[in-house]
């Protein structure tokens, strides 16, 4: 199963080489996450209710090509792994239009934490299986 989440480039997050800089690169996936995640029930708002977060454990960003200001760009998330108390997105960013290419992809694990517990803990059933089918 396939989530995209649009993005629209905005000058202020090129350099002067051309290439996105790698904070927008988080913050866009950080935004593509979310939806994702709200897409199969687990929003933010069901974090802040059941005392979980999702903290990011190790990021890799890896470029492949430019974005331009203005372009449209899809990010592609995936389930790449699920761990007993993390769990692994992949985020293709694609160039948006007649000729899509990928531009980058960001590999980013999160750590499931238990806010009352204030220490990681095994991922809940329910959230595991919302998961699997993006596997």
């Amino acid at each position: 199963m396939s989530f995209s989440y649009p993005v629209a480039v905005k000058f202020s997050e090129i350099d002067l080489a051309g290439v996105v800089f790698n904070s927008h690169y988080l913050t866009w996936c950080e935004d593509a996450k979310m939806a994702f995640l709200e897409s199969v029930g687990y929003g933010p708002y069901w974090f802040t209710e059941h005392g979980r977060l999702g903290l990011v454990r190790h990021a890799e960003i890896d470029w492949v090509a430019s974005l331009k200001p203005l372009d449209r760009a899809d990010i592609r998330v995936s389930v790449e792994r699920l761990g007993t108390s993390s769990f692994t997105l992949r985020h293709e960013i694609w160039r948006a239009g007649a000729h899509p290419v990928r531009t980058a992809t960001c590999v980013i694990t999160y750590v499931w934490f238990d806010t009352a517990a204030g220490a990681k803990s095994p991922l809940d059933s329910g959230f595991r299986e919302a998961l699997l089918g993006h596997q």
